[in-house]
């Protein structure tokens, strides 16, 4: 069987979600999995990093403890991947609302174009052009979005890849408010941007997903 790496972060105070989407994940995955889970990281960005370091599967799926997949989420996701795409999900809220790319609300048709990879999925080869990572706690999809495109992989919303988004709150804004959070980290996806570059996007950055 296919090995799906399944890397989750998780942190104290989400114990019951992170419960439920583990339970989620070998309930409802029609491949081997391969489950790292990532415990205390600062930044979800670089729980990722670690996670996927470790990872031997042939696929690579950068998830959160907090958004619970679908039946038959892997099989979309795994389509996109082959046909030389990266998939964004279709992601609801806990009472069914669509939430997410291209636009809140509605469920778009599938294949749309969309901007942003949201719950990465990843081949073994892609992320190895990928890597490494911008270890912010927001915009580290973006920039896995970003670098995929310029490596020619342009990102499709799988209607089927689809997630129920709980919205934990402990630690959402990792040690900030959460709009203060959003804006410190776009900042840091801009200045990752200009250093690959100008070439020297060599380790994943920044440190602790945060500056000194």
């Amino acid at each position: 069987m296919t090995l799906i790496s399944v890397v989750v972060p998780t942190i104290p105070g989400r114990e019951d979600l992170f419960e439920l989407v583990i339970r989620a994940y070998f309930d409802r995955t029609g491949y081997d999995l391969e489950l790292i889970p990532q415990y205390g990281h600062p930044t979800v960005g670089c729980a990722w990093q670690a996670g996927a370091d470790q990872a031997s599967g042939e696929y690579i799926h950068l998830g959160n403890d907090d958004c619970e997949p679908h039946p038959g989420w892997a099989e979309p996701a795994v389509e996109a991947v082959e046909a030389g795409f990266i998939p964004s999900p279709q992601v609801y809220a806990p009472d069914g609302t669509p939430q997410g790319l291209p636009a809140w609300g509605v469920v778009d048709v599938d294949w749309t174009p969309v901007s942003c990879a949201m719950i990465p999925f990843l081949s073994r080869k892609q992320w190895l052009a990928i890597r490494p990572l911008l270890t912010s706690h927001y915009y580290t999809d973006n920039w896995i979005t970003t670098r995929a495109r310029n490596a020619g992989w342009r990102c499709r919303l799988r209607t089927g890849y689809a997630f129920t988004h709980h919205w934990a709150q402990p630690g959402r804004g990792a040690g900030m408010t959460e709009p203060d959070r959003m804006a410190y980290d776009e900042r840091l996806y801009h200045a990752a941007l200009l250093m690959a570059q100008n070439g020297q996007w060599t380790e994943p950055w920044p440190p602790g997903g945060r500056l000194p």
